[in-house]
């Protein structure tokens, strides 16, 4: 670990740091630290032995795997059921209260610190909103548990959140079910504009695996300058934007660049990501117990001069969310513990 990302986890960790009024940052005890990282590398165990189980199954018994289990499960998925095609198919008590994931949420000290506006907004009746959430980190952990404390101030947008996905993740038994009852759909542009006609709302990472891949241990970095389709959605169906920034996440997993080049030109190609990341005790499957705060700025609506044609006025709303994430960003690091950090966007090459 570099100095100052200790420097930076020794802020996080003090007993007494103050975030914002009632929100207080304090080191997980020894056992909430052993909990969530069982918690954690279970979940993932889990799916990764459902997954061998299935691979060596196929191989010396492919008759029963093959015949009885994955041409039957793939039809399903991809042209029977198709839930994440259209309104998903979210399990609420899987999404609040399940144990692992309270377990998961100690052992980060998760927390949501809230605009004074959002809870207010929530009881509009019909109240709609775009949640572009930033840094996507090397694995976006915090996504599938900050789903569920989204409850405590915001029940009604809660009930109609989706959360957009990419596609792979719904080929892959376990993942695939797991993401849906998390509420995800898929990310294309078409199960987004339709969800939006029906009035539900979005959580999207704009940054994707773009971002995901050039995430660099220890430093806040963000992919936005060429991130605009969530602004065309915002802008078309007259959604406001809330800004979203996780504190903490960048720092889950020491990154390594090793053959960047080529696993970006892979991503390029295939769309398949593969980040080298290493968490807890230097394994892929369990995060480092980084204290994390997920800060949710006041709901964003454009405004626009008059005679601007369509990319004039996408190009505009762009440059207002990019200085409405900064100010956020700006307002919320020095109480973090993230007061030395300076504000780095960076282009996609």
């Amino acid at each position: 670990m570099s100095s100052n990302a200790e420097k930076k986890l020794e802020k996080r960790d003090g007993s007494t740091t103050t975030t914002t009024p009632g929100n207080k940052i304090y080191a997980p005890s020894s056992s909430e630290l052993l909990a969530g990282a069982a918690a954690l590398s279970f979940l993932l165990g889990l799916v990764i032995a459902i997954n061998l189980l299935i691979l060596v199954g196929a191989y010396y018994f492919p008759r029963i795997v093959v015949l009885g289990f994955l041409i039957p499960y793939t039809t399903y998925a991809l042209f029977i059921g198709k839930q994440e095609q259209n309104d998903g198919a979210p399990w609420d008590a899987f999404r609040r209260n399940n144990v692992l994931f309270t377990a998961a949420r100690r052992y980060l000290n998760l927390k949501l610190v809230w605009d004074k506006e959002l809870p207010v907004a929530d009881k509009k009746e019909g109240v709609q909103f775009i949640f572009a959430v930033f840094p996507h980190g090397s694995n976006s952990d915090f996504r599938i548990l900050m789903d569920g404390m989204l409850h405590d101030e915001m029940p009604n947008t809660f009930h109609r959140l989706r959360s957009l996905a990419a596609s792979v993740l719904f080929r892959i038994p376990a993942i695939r079910e797991i993401s849906l009852w998390s509420n995800c759909v898929d990310a294309s542009r078409s199960v987004a504009e339709r969800l939006l006609k029906r009035g539900r709302s979005l959580m999207i990472l704009p940054g994707g695996q773009a971002e995901q891949m050039r995430t660099i241990f220890g430093r806040e970095r963000i992919y936005l300058n060429r991130r605009k389709g969530f602004i065309r959605l915002a802008i078309n169906h007259n959604v406001p934007i809330i800004p979203v920034y996780v504190f903490g996440c960048s720092d889950y997993y020491k990154t390594s660049n090793f053959a960047l080049n080529f696993r970006l030109s892979l991503l390029k190609n295939t769309g398949i990501a593969i980040p080298l990341a290493f968490g807890w005790g230097g394994h892929l499957l369990c995060p480092r117990p980084v204290d994390t705060t997920v800060v949710l700025g006041a709901p964003l609506r454009f405004k626009f001069e008059d005679g601007l044609s369509e990319v004039e006025r996408v190009d505009a709303a762009h440059g207002q969310f990019c200085d409405a994430i900064r100010a956020l960003f700006d307002k919320h690091k020095g109480p973090l513990g993230y007061g030395g950090e300076n504000w780095k966007s960076f282009k996609y090459t």
